[in-house]
C-alpha cells in the first residue's frame, strides 16, 4: 500500500501541476511601434572629413597659441606649456598641413623623418606673438605624434640683445 499511496502522491501532485491547461499563447500585434524619440542632442552627426577637395588636411577649431590644429589630432597630454598628439595621418600631410603655418629660420631634420619648426611663430597670429617649437615624427602605435612647446617668453624688463651683448664684452674686457 505505501507504494500505491507514493504513486497516487506522485500522480496528484503532476495532475495539480499539469491541471492549468497549456499556457496562452502571446498575442502578436500587427501593429508596428513607433521609433523611439532621440532627443537632438544625443544624435551623433557624421563624422566631419580630414580632408579637402585638394587631398590636404583640414583646420578644426582647436588653437593652441594663436595656431590653429589640424583636424584628426587626439590629444594625449597637455600641461602648462606643452602640448602633445597622436595621429593617424601620416607623417608627410601632417608636416605639409604645418610647414606653410609656421614663420621660422629654423627647422632641424632627422632621417626618421622627424621635423622641429624652432623658435616659430604662426604665421596669422596678430598680436600676443607667442614663438613655439613644433615637432611632427614617427611614433609607435601611431601613424605621427605632433608636439607644441610655448616657449618662455622673455622677460618685459629685459635689455635689447645688443645691450646685453655690449656688457658681456665689457666683462670680458675686464676679466683680462
Amino acid at each position: 500500500m505505501r507504494v500505491t499511496r507514493a504513486a497516487i502522491v506522485i500522480v496528484i501532485g503532476l495532475g495539480a501541476m499539469g491541471c492549468g491547461g497549456e499556457p496562452d499563447a502571446p498575442v502578436v500585434s500587427e501593429e508596428v511601434a513607433p521609433p523611439p524619440v532621440v532627443p537632438q542632442a544625443e544624435t551623433r552627426r557624421a563624422e566631419d572629413p580630414l580632408y579637402g577637395a585638394d587631398g590636404e588636411l583640414l583646420e578644426s577649431d582647436e588653437l593652441v597659441a594663436g595656431l590653429r590644429l589640424p583636424r584628426g589630432l587626439t590629444p594625449m597630454l597637455s600641461e602648462d606649456r606643452r602640448h602633445v598628439y597622436r595621429s593617424d595621418v601620416p607623417l608627410v600631410k601632417m608636416q605639409r598641413y604645418f610647414g606653410p603655418r609656421l614663420v621660422t629660420g629654423q627647422v632641424d631634420t632627422r632621417p626618421s623623418g622627424r621635423a622641429t619648426y624652432v623658435d616659430a611663430v604662426p604665421r596669422d597670429v596678430r598680436g600676443g606673438e607667442v614663438h613655439l617649437d613644433v615637432t611632427i615624427e614617427p611614433a609607435s602605435g601611431m601613424v605621427s605624434r605632433v608636439e607644441i612647446v610655448e616657449r618662455t617668453p622673455a622677460p618685459a624688463g629685459a635689455p635689447p640683445e645688443e645691450e646685453t651683448l655690449e656688457r658681456a664684452r665689457e666683462a670680458w674686457r675686464q676679466a683680462d
